[in-house]
């Protein structure tokens, strides 16, 4: 299914690991950060995940022929600062919707804020950065990408929210090509990004799908209601609600609306 030698000998990885499946490619590579001599970058690839994470209590619901798989990075190589490691699934979904997008011209690729890539607004990409306890200077981008896997036989509450390029494109794609692509482009800019010559308030607004939409998000115990301005260059996202402008670093839109 994947072609690994192709993938060490094309990108940037250093190292790749390979299991025919596991329960959570994030999972198995916090288990392997704990390990001595590992290089990195390393790659932590699955044909087959079957309990995905997601954030907070969110889980991936992946079949086979998704593109599943987590990096584990240097925060020395990849963040200016340690106190930037939240804006890194911004950097990631922004080379996720620039690999996407050449794939399927003519269609809506966009990015969600913080942390998910949309196709026609049904959701193909998500994001999950974590840190491990130990050792320090390290982080785990976990990534899954519907490529291959319909949504034919997904239950009804997922086939209403999520797409993959299979269905959009009725075709059959190959996996190691796609992630060949978006490794090569997340390693732009991640050089990009560590060189502070990426500004995302730039790079961001011709992805961004919120921007413009009356927006719902809950972030803590608040609700915050109001149209989306964008993304600034610290990765928050701004909210002009009647009384002020918020600047949001974290949280969940629940909703958006068609742009006003």
């Amino acid at each position: 299914m994947f072609d690994l030698e192709r993938i060490q000998a094309e990108t940037f990885v250093a190292e790749v690991a390979y299991r025919e499946e596991v329960a959570s490619t994030n999972d198995w590579t916090l288990e392997l950060a704990r390990e001595t001599g590992r290089r990195l970058p390393l790659l932590a690839l699955t044909a087959r995940q079957t309990h995905g994470r997601g954030r907070g209590t969110n889980r991936w619901w992946s079949a086979a022929g998704a593109l599943t798989f987590s990096l584990l990075l240097d925060t020395r190589q990849v963040l200016p600062a340690i106190q930037r490691l939240p804006q890194l699934s911004l950097v990631c979904g922004l080379s996720v919707c620039e690999t996407l997008a050449s794939l399927v011209p003519g269609r809506e690729v966009r990015l969600k804020w913080p942390n998910d890539v949309l196709l026609d607004r049904g959701k193909i990409c998500g994001i999950l950065v974590e840190s491990p306890a130990s050792p320090p200077d390290r982080c785990v981008v976990g990534v899954g990408i519907n490529v291959n896997n319909s949504f034919a036989d997904a239950p009804a509450d997922v086939r209403e929210r999520a797409t993959s390029l299979a269905d959009a494109a009725a075709v059959s794609w190959d996996l190691t090509s796609i992630l060949a692509g978006v490794l090569l482009q997340l390693q732009r800019r991640l050089c990009d990004f560590a060189a502070e010559r990426l500004r995302l308030r730039t790079a961001c607004h011709p992805w961004c799908a919120l921007t413009g939409s009356f927006i719902v998000v809950t972030t803590g115990k608040q609700r915050i209601e109001g149209v989306c301005r964008g993304i600034d260059d610290d990765g928050a996202l701004v909210v002009e609600t009647p009384k002020e402008v918020r600047r949001l670093v974290s949280g969940v839109v629940e909703s958006f609306s068609s742009r006003i």
